[in-house]
């Protein structure tokens, strides 16, 4: 006779429907950050071109464009990261970390997560300098 678990059974279409969330965003977050690193370089190369064209008028319009560009691709990383995030609060409220992590712990996932964050910053503050030169000369 087999005596009764006090714990309950694991609900593994939950832990496969979080999981499937989970890689949903991190391939989101993948995704946009392809989509800066990509816009990013080509504005930065047609802005070249048009300072050493002499065009002065897109001199000073083309960094508000990449900063804006920088910060709205900026801004649905940032969604994705804190999707990432309620689904780890999720997982750890149905009690499905004590079979196996979702994630890693929150220490090396934050560490990973830096150049995500940091990103369009960067971006932003190269276009500020842009903007500074463009005023500059």
């Amino acid at each position: 006779m087999s005596r009764p678990s006090s714990d309950p059974a694991p609900d593994w279409e939950l832990y496969r429907a979080l999981r499937e969330q989970w890689t949903h965003e991190d391939n989101l977050v993948n995704h946009r950050l392809m989509w800066l690193i990509l816009s990013e370089g080509l504005l930065f190369t047609a802005y070249g071109t048009i300072t050493t064209a002499r065009l002065h008028w897109l001199s000073y319009g083309f960094p508000f464009f990449g900063m804006a560009v920088a910060g709205v691709i900026g801004v649905s990383i940032y969604a994705a990261l804190e999707a990432t995030d309620e689904l780890r609060r999720r997982y750890e409220a149905s009690g499905l970390d004590r079979l196996c992590s979702l994630t890693p712990s929150e220490r090396t996932g934050g560490r990973g997560k830096w150049a995500a964050q940091s990103l369009p910053f960067v971006f932003a503050g190269l276009w500020v300098l842009a903007i500074a030169g463009a005023f500059s000369s």
